[in-house]
């Protein structure tokens, strides 16, 4: 007999598995890089939700699959990394860590607990997109149909400098945040910023381990992170052991080692 779930009808158990799977896998694409996509990999590692990954490849032919991706129907404001969850598309990388942070539980309830995690969320962003502009060449072709700059020019070392000062002076004001152990509180109330900061505080420590001297709160928030379930498993494995991008392989530092 045909089985009825929200008006949605069924004919058959393999049309029900599958409408299971395309409303209860969450899906995530993105470059096969960590780059803006490893906070939400995190978070559903540790997590009990059901999903899977999309990686495309950095390449010219990644750049082809995703031409075609972001045409789809329903991919408002196209850009990666995006996820499919309850038939529903959603991009940009904020909006999905605070999706994600609330499906998993991982997003504080207090009001100002809330606009804490808020405010260290948009200072990781910040800095990672000064990361991406020291990193990233964007005066030469990023992708195929882009022209390449016939003024510019990229001064890696100088831009390095300065981000590396700025690292430095940011690093001082978000460790006494870390004194609790957590953003929020302890190990035992994490929320979807403290994901966000142990990755994005990790890919500036390869870019740049001396701004971390002397910043005991966010070492020791950094070490017993890793060892949380689905992050310890991970940090462990082969893929990770072998060394991942954390910007694309055309980088002037693409942080693979």
């Amino acid at each position: 007999s045909d089985i009825e779930w929200d008006s949605f009808k069924l004919s058959n158990y393999n049309e029900y598995k599958s409408y299971l799977r395309y409303f209860g896998v969450m899906k995530l694409t993105y470059w096969d890089l960590r780059g803006l996509a490893e906070p939400i990999r995190y978070m559903l590692r540790h997590s009990d939700i059901e999903w899977e990954e999309l990686r495309i490849p950095y390449d010219e032919e990644g750049f082809g699959t995703w031409m075609k991706l972001k045409t789809q129907p329903g991919l408002i404001c196209a850009n990666m990394p995006y996820i499919e969850d309850g038939g529903k598309k959603i991009t940009q990388s904020v909006a999905i860590y605070r999706h994600v942070g609330r499906k998993t539980g991982l997003m504080p309830q207090d009001p100002d607990e809330v606009a804490l995690c808020e405010m260290m969320e948009q200072e990781l962003i910040d800095l990672r997109m000064r990361l991406s502009i020291t990193c990233y060449d964007l005066y030469t072709v990023m992708r195929p149909e882009d022209p390449k700059s016939e003024k510019g020019c990229h001064d890696f070392e100088y831009l390095k400098g300065v981000f590396k000062k700025r690292l430095s002076e940011r690093l001082a004001i978000i460790d006494p945040l870390f004194a609790k152990g957590t953003l929020t509180s302890g190990f035992d109330k994490l929320t979807y910023a403290d994901f966000m900061a142990f990755e994005f505080l990790d890919q500036f420590r390869k870019f740049a381990p001396e701004c971390y001297n002397g910043f005991d709160n966010i070492n020791k928030f950094s070490a017993e992170f890793a060892k949380l379930k689905g992050v310890k498993e991970w940090r462990e494995g082969d893929v990770f052991k072998a060394g991942e991008y954390i910007n694309g392989p055309m980088a002037v530092w693409h942080g693979k080692y």
